[in-house]
């Protein structure tokens, strides 16, 4: 249950819901900005789920309670929960948010529990973002059954491949879906095309976080 209802008829911003294959239901956002971070979240192969507005958590600003209500609760595949907070970076500049934001992340600390802010500068780096983008687009697209470990290393005949090499033997869609299923691990920070390194992950999904 949401700790506060985000999609909404009144305001300006943008709003709206992601198709949400990780999670098999829709994921409100009320920004651009939290609208890729829920994208990158879905791909992360270290994240397990998440969770939007995910609770309301109170903090001392130094003079009153305050309610602040984080973007979202993460979980990771080593059994960490982190509350993340989708920001502009020009907002983060205001001395007032600034201020209000400290208090917020002391607020967190001092209880041992995790809590980043990411900015554009995070969610908006490219190519990754286009990588993310097509990546949740296959998620729910299937396509034809994936091979096991033992036919994918004896299709590609190594561990190790360049992208190009592996398109070119399996096709890029199925490349990509291997890479969405945690078969084919590889840096989304780099174009998938060309020499980026893909590797058979025989063990599943890594532990990573693309933020």
């Amino acid at each position: 249950m949401l700790a506060r209802k985000v999609v909404t008829r009144r305001g300006r911003r943008f709003r709206g819901y992601f198709p949400s294959h990780k999670l098999h239901r829709m994921v409100a956002w009320e920004s651009l900005l939290e609208r890729d971070a829920i994208l990158l979240l879905e791909v992360s192969p270290g994240v397990v789920s998440f969770q939007e507005q995910p609770t309301v958590i109170q903090y001392f600003d130094g003079q009153s309670l305050c309610d602040y209500y984080p973007d979202f609760e993460v979980v990771l595949a080593d059994g960490s929960v982190f509350h993340l907070e989708v920001k502009a970076g020009v907002k983060l500049k205001n001395p007032k948010v600034a201020t209000k934001f400290a208090a917020i992340a002391a607020h967190y600390q001092e209880r041992g529990l995790g809590f980043r802010i990411v900015t554009e500068q995070e969610l908006q780096r490219e190519p990754l973002l286009t990588n993310a983008q097509e990546l949740a687009y296959l998620q729910g697209n299937t396509g034809r059954p994936l091979p096991s470990f033992h036919e994918l290393r004896s299709d590609l005949g190594a561990d190790t491949i360049a992208f190009a090499k592996a398109e070119s033997i399996l096709g890029r869609d199925t490349v990509l879906h291997l890479i969405t299923h945690g078969m084919l691990g590889c840096d989304l920070t780099q174009p998938l095309a060309g020499n980026t390194l893909l590797t058979i992950q025989e063990g599943g999904r890594d532990d990573s976080l693309l933020f």
